[in-house]
């Protein structure tokens, strides 16, 4: 079997977020959220010191660009609202965001993951406004904020992965296409993926690329094959935005805590 015909067989990642359980959903996203803690852990406190955290952290970001896309409403109203949304919490969090990073040597202009969210939900926001107009403007929002996402929040790479997530999310068409899929997986294994190699491909592959791909696909198809999962939830409403905030107050406190000898 080709490449290309196993795409066509794939089920988009998108639609078996859209088909899990909310309870299955909060599993998925939890363990996002562990793999985002150690990978800030690993940064912030150990100095990039575990390859474990490193590789397992990749997989945060697709995971919950993946359930971001699947749950961005269909209608313009809640399109508008849930941007301002995400821009308020994006707001409220860089402060902790710098206050995580700075002792690391992050520029003071590096925004935070919420802002790349909060610009491409602003962008089909102002598209189901006003059209082509509405998205040239956001296109140009996405080209200002590049830039200051790139030193942490995957600048370009996480807005092409974002925007082609859009794309699946609401045309269910693009979502089964095998090219659609292989343009989406490529983009999703860019993420990670370091600029110059220097000859070192087999920690690339290890380290990089395979967490970023591999794993997030294992997660999802392993716990969306969990029998029996009743529709109750873990974690109340919203409770995603809390944790974000509330790790980076705790990094924080810590990064900035003398260290005893």
């Amino acid at each position: 079997m080709t490449l290309f015909s196993a795409l066509l067989r794939f089920s988009s990642p998108l639609n078996q977020v859209k088909s899990l359980s909310p309870l299955q959903a909060d599993i998925i996203k939890t363990i996002a959220l562990v793999a985002m803690l150690g990978d800030h852990i690993n940064t912030i406190l150990l100095s990039g010191r575990s390859a474990f955290l490193y590789a397992f952290g990749h997989i945060a970001f697709p995971l919950f660009t993946l359930f971001w896309a699947a749950n961005l409403p269909a209608d313009a109203i809640c399109l508008r609202q849930r941007a301002r949304r995400l821009w308020l919490w994006a707001i409220v969090t860089q402060p902790l965001f710098w206050l995580a990073f700075m002792m690391k040597g992050q520029s003071w202009l590096a925004l935070n993951i919420l802002f790349a969210y909060a610009g491409c939900t602003q962008l089909i926001s102002w598209a189901a406004r006003w059209g082509v107009n509405g998205a040239m403007a956001g296109v140009a929002l996405l080209l200002l904020i590049a830039w200051p996402l790139s030193p942490a929040s995957y600048g370009v790479s996480g807005l092409v992965f974002c925007l082609l997530c859009i794309i699946a999310r609401y045309h269910s068409g693009a979502a089964e296409n095998g090219m659609f899929l292989l343009l989406l997986f490529a983009a999703m294994a860019w993420l990670n993926m370091p600029p110059v190699l220097n000859g070192w491909w087999e920690d690339a592959i290890v380290y990089d690329f395979l967490p970023t791909l591999v794993l997030p696909l294992l997660v999802i198809g392993l716990v969306a094959a969990m029998p029996g999962v009743s529709s109750l939830r873990i974690w109340p409403r919203r409770f995603f935005y809390h944790a974000y905030a509330a790790h980076l107050v705790l990094l924080g406190c810590l990064a900035v805590m003398p260290v005893r000898p």
